[in-house]
C-alpha cells in the first residue's frame, strides 16, 4: 500500500509540473485580425493585461492566454487572432495597438472610459504616466492607437 501511495503522489507532481503556466501559441508570421474593437473594449484589454500584471509585466501570458491571441516569434508581440489589436512587452513597459475608424476625440474618450471602467473592475489604480499616440492607418481609412504604461 505504501508504494501504491508513492506512485500516485508523483504522478500527481508530474501532473501538477505539466500543468504549468497558460501557454499562447505561437507563430513565425503572427498578424492581426481584421475586425475593428469599439475603443471601449480596448481599454479593457489595456487595463486586464498591462495594468493588473504592472510594474513588471511578467504575468502577461497569463492574462492573455484564454483570449485569442497569437506570439509572434521574432518580435513577441502579441496579436489578436479576430480583431486588429496587439500587446507588447518590451524595455519600454506594455503597450497595446488598434485600430480605429471614429475621430480621434472619439476613439480617446471611449478608450478612456473602459481603461476607467475595468480599472474599477480589476482594483487597479490607473497610473498618470500612461501615453497614448496615434498615427494614420497605411490604408487611409481611420487611426492606429497605441496605449501604454512605461516600467517604473
Amino acid at each position: 500500500m505504501p508504494k501504491l501511495r508513492l506512485t500516485f503522489a508523483l504522478f500527481v507532481l508530474v501532473l501538477a509540473g505539466c500543468a504549468g503556466s497558460p501557454r499562447v501559441a505561437q507563430s513565425p508570421n503572427a498578424q492581426p485580425g481584421s475586425e475593428l474593437l469599439p475603443p471601449s473594449f480596448a481599454g479593457n484589454f489595456f487595463t486586464e493585461v498591462c495594468l493588473t500584471t504592472a510594474p513588471s509585466f511578467e504575468k502577461v501570458p497569463q492574462a492573455i492566454a484564454s483570449d485569442p491571441f497569437v506570439q509572434d516569434q521574432k518580435t513577441g508581440t502579441y496579436f489578436h487572432k479576430f480583431a486588429n489589436l496587439s500587446i507588447k512587452v518590451s524595455d519600454y513597459g506594455c503597450s497595446l495597438v488598434f485600430k480605429s475608424v471614429l475621430s480621434i476625440d472619439e476613439t480617446v474618450a471611449e478608450l478612456a472610459a473602459g481603461t476607467t471602467k475595468n480599472a474599477a473592475n480589476w482594483g487597479v489604480e490607473i497610473p498618470r504616466n500612461i501615453e497614448v499616440t496615434s498615427n494614420p492607418s497605411p490604408d487611409g481609412k481611420g487611426r492606429y492607437f497605441r496605449i501604454g504604461v512605461p516600467r517604473p
